[in-house]
């Protein structure tokens, strides 16, 4: 295999069932490689290239993988492959977002191409403009007589990340008269020698991934019977696929029909995008005469693309089928296309072959059953993961520990940060201690102990003491078995209003939300896979002259939840209920619904939810069967009959008492929504075990409140309600349709929101008068320039959320999503021109765009320049500050606060170079007290690392004064680096430190509730699943969902 510890590089082309694909494949010792959209499916027994030599040969089958290129069909010439039928109406390939990275730089040749030429093409001629492109595109264009030796290379890579964005491989020529291209070879060099043909090449071999097929049908070429026609959408926006849609417009009652061929037998997943506008209705959609979506609401103030239909799990037969949209009704707020018509716009209709797994599980989901030491010790083989043990006794390690540890730890009543290592002298009493033991094994692990001026303990000393530390903690864990409590909580704010927005059916948020950091969300399609190029958004201070939209005016939501210190702000012992709580929420849903927007606001209204029982005297059971869905639905449990009659009484009571059945219902809706049933989060214990299962509908409240913090649909209710969600394929289902639902946004709002701490950045205040640029005057007021650098760390993330990536690329990406402003800002000396205070800077909506990076000092969350600038003073930069986010934020290792006698060291820069010395010379004086050395010794490189960033995140190469920068470190204890670049590379070659943290982050927010030593094996078992999939985001997220602690409570109290 060659250059096995340098790099990966791999190829996967998107293919429609009735083709086949190409595939070029290797091994990876470095992490950050490529780093491409997954495809949303797994575990399929799908066809798989198989290769020899240095020459792809032919297709395997059954064998599973992962994608780390994405080729994607597009109308228009053939596709690269091997050896296919090329029959189709389909002319071209676009190879979208390749990214890569390697130590060296890296060739990718094309070697050799067979087209079967027709009657006006000879074969001399085989790739001929083969690769072509529009001013967006990387153009390649061929020479004559490329059968015999190597014609170009397709990509050239130099060391370090690259992209490139879009390559159209383009067969302008290929149709039956010229002839069409059927073959290409693609081999993989690192020869830079410009003669192609002497080049030497490297074998391929082990390659493992899956395939699979989806077909995308323009709207507009579809035959569509009554009044349709194809509309150009591009006076719009360019969000359009080939920026037009097929118009149609009907009377309520009238259907536009259409037909679709499917090619072969199989499960399909259907992906619709239609239009909304003001002008448009209300549609069912049928397929073969069967509806399959309900009431979809086309009405928008303004025109757009409406939300993705995402449908799973269609059987169809090869033939034909027909898809029928049906015109059932309008919004109360839309306004007819002509009298009594209404409009349905089609962008495109995309199917995805689905092909069933070879073998399916049978298992109940309730059978799980907690990680085991075997397994813990399973998942830790990999020595990117734990060292090796051995095995090792007390009494050979107390030698060591003697030796090295006690002068510090216990000899003299010496005991330094509080350990004694003396006085626990015994197996039991590590046992006893297990927070103790997880201590030594960390600072084992990271190399923080013995002191660096101490004697180092040797290899063999350091694996006997990791050994026996973790098989400590691998038997407290055998044995305890036990989960830390999720302490029952009420809604956080976000919660409530997304519960009452989608329990309401309303058209927007309930109350302003802070926490919205980023306001637009129409750019949001996760089922996609693709995130938009350019982006117009706001965010809630950018933006803050506008009036908000879409909420409810005289509803003001209950205080700002805090944020625990380094957790999240939906933990149970944060967010509990006092008797004034209880009497807000019940003022705050009465306000909701007599809010003078709620009827229009609110498509409940419109629904036969508001209408009464269809005979003249209503009964009780007829009430009873109102109510049911909507409590059940509301308090996501099964209907308990005491509850339900309470409400039916009340219902009945105010019928009786005259009230209209549309205010009677109102007042039921207020005490639904005021209830401790409603907004309480709780699981149901019982005492005769540990630890137990979570019911059906306990497991669908926690997979909705951790995707959308929001209750569960109607759908996710449905297999909860038969229990058809415990089985594992109906589970992977619903946890695979959740994530691609717009609702998922919520783990960008709510989850990196929180996880990267950027509310710090509205209370950041760099000094005015050192940093004026960072201001604006508009008005009476000055804006800060943070505001806008806020969005980008947040659109990075949902980037990688959307099109699945790895979440390596928080630590290191090649492209960022920024402004022109926010362009120009990081790499202009005047970043605003001669701009002065007044209106230097735009403080409305902005157009971010995406952006290939020009070095790697930009790029990933780290250096971006909300995250600088919210870790700096007014005056200056905070090594200490900074470091302590990236221990906090991309470590999870969070330093103890500071002691309190501490003196506070100069505040402005300036004053301390006076003296000819620096930020970083200074803090080593200051910190020599003891008591502070070992913190710093961790935190201090991280930040100085940042050095090279001012206080507003801006480069600089040396201080004010003309000092130089020292930005080296180390991490661990033996992980040197000279400067931010260096750092991001030890991240990405030890990946398993920043995953371990990303998973421990989400999966704390998942459980709302802090993690403990009794967590470990499953987040062992998390990242081993992780680091086999090169991070990807939706593997994250998935495994997390079936961890024992997600899908477990237990019957401890807290």
């Amino acid at each position: 295999m060659f250059f096995r510890s340098y790099m990966r590089l791999s190829f996967v082309l998107l293919i429609f069932p009735f083709l086949v694909a190409m595939v070029l494949a290797d091994t990876v010792f470095d992490f950050h490689e490529i780093r491409g959209r997954k495809a949303k499916v797994s575990n399929l027994s799908l066809p798989q290239v198989v290769v020899k030599g240095s020459t792809i040969e032919h297709l395997g089958t059954d064998h599973d993988g992962f994608y780390s290129i994405t080729f994607d069909p597009v109308p228009g010439a053939t596709g690269i492959e091997l050896d296919w039928a090329n029959e189709g109406g389909y002319k071209h390939w676009t190879i979208r977002e390749i990214e890569a990275y390697a130590k060296f730089g890296t060739k990718l040749d094309i070697v050799a191409g067979k087209v079967v030429p027709g009657p006006a093409r000879t074969s001399d001629k085989a790739f001929a403009n083969a690769f072509d492109g529009d001013d967006e595109t990387f153009t390649y264009t061929t020479q004559s007589g490329t059968t015999v030796a190597p014609q170009r290379t397709l990509l050239e890579l130099g060391p370090g990340s690259n992209t490139i964005d879009r390559i159209r491989i383009n067969d302008v020529a290929g149709n039956g008269d010229n002839g069409r291209m059927q073959k290409i070879t693609v081999r993989i060099t690192t020869d830079t020698d410009k003669d192609l043909a002497t080049r030497k090449y490297f074998d391929t071999t082990n390659l493992s991934v899956q395939i699979f097929g989806e077909a995308l049908m323009e709207g507009e070429t579809l035959p569509m019977n009554g009044r349709s026609r194809p509309q150009s959408m591009s006076g719009y926006g360019d969000q359009w696929s080939s920026d037009t849609h097929l118009l149609w417009d009907g009377l309520i009652g009238d259907s536009m029909e259409t037909t679709i061929m499917i090619d072969n037998s199989s499960e399909y997943n259907f992906h619709i995008q239609l239009t909304k506008a003001r002008d448009y209705g209300q549609f069912d959609l049928y397929l073969n005469g069967k509806a399959i979506a309900k009431k979809i609401d086309l009405y928008s103030p303004s025109v757009s693309l409406a939300d993705a239909i995402n449908l799973s799990g269609l059987k169809m037969e090869k033939g034909q089928h027909k898809v029928s949209f049906k015109l059932v009704g309008k919004n109360i707020k839309a306004t007819p296309y002509q009298k009594n018509r209404y409009l349905l716009g089609l962008d495109f209709i995309k199917i995805v072959n689905m092909r069933p797994p070879a073998k399916e599980s049978k298992a109940d989901l309730t059978d799980i059953s907690p990680p085991q030491t075997k397994d813990h010790a399973a998942t830790t083989e990999s020595k990117l993961l734990v060292p090796s043990q051995l095995k090792v006794s007390l009494d050979e390690v107390l030698p060591i520990l003697a030796s090295r540890c006690y002068s510090c730890h216990g000899d003299n009543d010496k005991v330094k940060g509080k350990v004694d290592l003396k006085a626990v002298s015994t197996r039991e009493g590590f046992l006893k201690d297990i927070e103790l033991t997880q201590k030594i094994i960390d600072v084992l692990t990271f190399k923080e102990m013995p002191p660096e001026d101490e004697k180092q303990l040797t290899p063999q000393e350091h694996l006997m003491l990791s050994s026996l530390f973790r098989g400590y903690l691998d038997h407290y864990i055998k044995a305890s078995g036990t989960l830390k409590p999720t302490v029952m909580r009420r809604m956080n704010r976000y919660e409530y209003n997304n519960s009452v927005r989608d329990l309401l059916q309303l058209n927007g948020d309930v109350y302003p939300l802070p926490e919205k950091v980023i306001r637009s969300s129409s750019y949001f399609k996760p089922s996609s896979g693709s995130f938009p190029k350019s982006i117009r958004i706001s965010n809630r201070a950018l933006g803050k002259n506008q009036i908000e939209q879409h909420i409810l005016t005289g509803v003001s939501p209950f205080a700002i939840d805090l944020q625990s210190e380094h957790g999240f702000n939906n933990r149970g012992d944060e967010l509990s209920v006092s008797p004034i709580m209880v009497e807000a929420f019940l003022k705050l849903g009465r306000s909701i619904v007599n809010a003078p927007e709620f009827d229009g606001y609110s498509n409940l209204i419109n629904s036969i939810f508001f209408e009464p029982p269809n005979s003249e005297l209503i009964t009780r059971a007829q009430l009873e069967l109102h109510l049911s869905k909507f409590i059940e639905k509301a308090f996501r449990k099964p209907i308990i009959p005491d509850v339900m009659e309470r409400y039916v009484n009340y219902l009945d009571g105010e019928l009786k008492n005259g009230q209209s059945f549309e205010q009677s219902m109102k007042k039921v809706i207020t005490a639904i929504i005021s209830s401790p049933r409603f907004f309480y989060i709780s699981e149901q214990k019982n005492g005769k075990l540990k630890s137990q299962p979570l019911s059906a509908y306990e497991l669908a409240t926690r997979l909705s409140f951790f995707f959308w913090s929001s209750i569960p649909d109607d759908e996710l209710l449905s297999v909860a309600r038969d229990r058809s969600i415990l089985d594992p394929k109906v589970y992977a289902s619903q946890v695979k349709r959740l994530l691609e639902s717009p609702k998922s946004k919520s783990i960008a709002e709510n989850f990196a929101r929180q996880w990267l701490r950027l509310d710090q950045l509205i209370t950041a205040v760099p000094d005015f008068d050192r940093f004026q640029i960072y201001y604006s005057r508009i008005g009476c007021e000055q804006w800060k320039f943070g505001l806008q650098t806020m969005i980008e760390p947040l659109l990075l993330f949902e980037s990688i959320m959307v099109e699945d990536r790895s979440i390596m690329l928080l630590v290191d990406s090649n492209y960022s999503y920024r402004t022109d402003e926010m362009q120009s800002w990081y790499n202009d000396p005047l970043p605003f021109g001669k701009r002065q205070n007044a209106n230097r800077f735009s403080t409305n909506s902005q157009t971010f765009t995406r952006r290939t990076l020009p070095s790697r000092r930009e790029g990933g969350v780290i250096t971006s320049a909300a995250t600088l600038t919210m870790t700096s003073e007014p005056l200056r930069t905070s090594p200490i500050r900074r470091g302590a986010w990236v221990a906090t934020v991309i470590f999870n290792k969070p330093p103890p606060p500071p002691p309190d006698d501490i003196p506070e060291i100069e505040q402005d820069d300036a004053e301390i170079e006076k003296k000819g010395i620096t930020l970083r010379q200074r803090l080593v004086a200051h910190q020599e007290n003891e008591s502070c050395v070992s913190c710093h010794k961790k935190i201090d490189p991280l930040g100085f690392a940042l050095e090279n960033f001012d206080a507003i995140g801006r480069w600089r190469d040396t201080y004010n004064s003309g000092l130089e920068i020292d930005a080296s470190g180390e991490i661990f204890g033996e992980r040197k680096f000279n400067d931010v670049i260096g750092l991001k590379d030890t991240l990405i070659k030890n990946p398993q430190w920043f995953m371990r943290s990303f998973i421990e982050h989400m999966l704390s927010y998942a459980l709302g509730r802090e993690l403990d030593i009794n967590d470990k094996p499953s987040v062992d078992k998390i990242l081993s699943k992780v680091m086999a999939d090169k991070g990807k985001f939706s593997t994250v997220v998935t495994e997390i969902t079936k961890s024992y602690p997600f899908m477990n409570k237990t019957n401890q109290s807290e």
